[in-house]
């Protein structure tokens, strides 16, 4: 008898594909898939951690990556960098001045030349390898919020 109460009392598990709306909702903006999933506070603090990274990463002259097929590390930066959805778009707009995603092949594209001087001109400041640590923990950090949410919304954690 105890085992027919446990059984009907237990939540039902939940579809993969539920699990990616809360996920999808986190890349948008930190946190809202947490909120969405009933997490209050966790949706709060873990908004709060990642936004002021983020803050922290612009404000320390930190540069969003862009793809340089010489350096195949860039690739990884870029991709952390789109783990911020709508935000790397701010990013990327601060650095370059437009959203760009990939250095022209060209050397003398003169779209190459003025993006490298923006970020040399970023480089040259004091703060940019913090800054740019601290947009690169923000994409990190988000990652593994969605990472997180999906977690909960598949029921694998409370």
């Amino acid at each position: 008898m105890t085992d027919t109460v446990l059984e009907q009392a237990a939540p039902p598990p939940r579809a993969a594909a539920s699990a990616v709306l809360p996920c999808v909702l986190t890349w948008l903006l930190p946190g809202l898939g947490h909120l969405v999933l009933g997490c209050k506070r966790r949706a709060a603090v873990f908004c709060a951690v990642v936004l002021l990274t983020f803050g922290l990463g612009l404000a320390s002259d930190g540069a969003a990556s862009v793809i340089d097929p010489r350096q195949p590390l860039s690739y990884l930066a870029t991709f952390d960098n789109l783990a911020l959805g709508p935000l790397d778009l701010v990013a990327r707009w601060r650095t370059f001045g437009r959203i760009v995603y990939r250095l022209p092949a060209d050397e003398g594209d003169p779209v190459r030349v003025a993006l490298t001087d923006r970020l040399r001109a970023r480089v040259r400041s004091v703060t940019y390898e913090y800054g740019n640590t601290f947009l690169l923990t923000a994409g990190l950090m988000n990652l593994l919020l969605m990472l997180d949410v999906f977690d909960i919304a598949s029921g694998r954690k409370r």
